[in-house]
């Protein structure tokens, strides 16, 4: 049996050791390492974890796979303060939503690390394309995964035996894996993901700044905003990080995102153009989601 830690037991983290411990032949044993023992208790309780502990060396001694699930600002400072306590064939990977700059940062912690430790260390960068806006172990499901995408990026220090033991526990935990550059994943996700965060945001600034002038303004709120504002629910500390990391392509995305807002803008006089332009819009969700 593969013995999996998981720093971080939260929503994500949660979620993947309840997935495997749901099996009906669990292949993982899981142990959860966190900084307070009541959420580690709750962990357990709810099936995440099969133990838990404070201590970093004893959750880490024995692991042969750590999953860092913490914020993307944390993972490579994680990262460096972890690999004293792991066995030398231990993978690393991690559940962040930006991979370039994660990935950049913390293959210099490896590359320092295997100066003074005379050892690989491997690691490759997972991100669980399933979630929500809620936080916390006690949103964790088990079945979160199940049909999810899992995106596992590969850069020239990645080594494809890691690759493939991260893969197999995804594909455990009943998501689907696909591969593909660090870069790409950050274009990609800028667009159908932290984007869609920061219009989220940005509409709950301009309904409040409505309100202010009419108080009627939130008596009207129904389920056009509530359904695109649902995601500005989710952690504000955590998304102002995601987007500062992938701040580059997410510059992008926010540009394009003007200049269609500017093309319909000009339109809205005729409604034929505005028509085409939503048409379009319409079947490119139809085909894209295959609905």
């Amino acid at each position: 049996m593969k013995k999996i830690a998981i720093i971080g037991v939260g929503l994500i983290g949660g979620s993947l050791g309840m997935a495997l411990k749901s099996r009906e032949k669990p292949a993982y044993k899981i142990t959860g390492i966190g900084r307070r023992l009541d959420r580690l208790r709750l962990a357990k309780k709810l099936g995440a974890v099969d133990n838990y502990t404070l201590d970093w060396q004893e959750g880490l001694k024995r692991a042969d796979i750590v999953i860092v699930s913490t914020p993307v600002d944390l993972i490579a400072q994680t990262v460096k303060k972890i690999i004293p306590y792991l066995k030398e064939s231990a993978i690393i990977s991690d559940v962040g939503s930006v991979k370039g700059p994660v990935i950049k940062e913390v293959n210099k912690v490896l590359s320092e690390a295997r100066k003074k430790y005379k050892r690989s260390i491997p690691f490759v960068g997972a991100h669980p394309m399933a979630g929500s806006e809620k936080t916390g172990v006690q949103f964790a499901d088990k079945k979160i995964y199940n049909g999810a995408t899992v995106v596992l990026v590969k850069d020239a220090s990645t080594k494809k035996i890691a690759v493939n033991k991260i893969g197999k526990i995804w594909k455990a935990a009943g998501a689907n894996v696909i591969i593909t550059d660090p870069f790409m994943h950050d274009r990609i996700v800028s667009l159908i993901s932290h984007l869609p965060h920061v219009i989220a945001f940005s509409l709950c600034l301009m309904a409040k700044k409505l309100n202010k002038k009419d108080r009627k303004t939130s008596k009207f709120l129904a389920g056009s905003f509530k359904d695109l504002t649902r995601i500005a629910n989710s952690n504000p500390r955590d998304w102002a990080c995601i987007c500062k990391q992938n701040k580059k392509e997410l510059n992008i995305s926010i540009a394009d995102l003007v200049k269609l807002l500017l093309k319909i803008k000009s339109s809205l006089n005729s409604c034929k153009r505005t028509e085409k332009t939503f048409l379009e819009a319409k079947l490119a969700r139809q085909k894209l989601l295959n609905i």
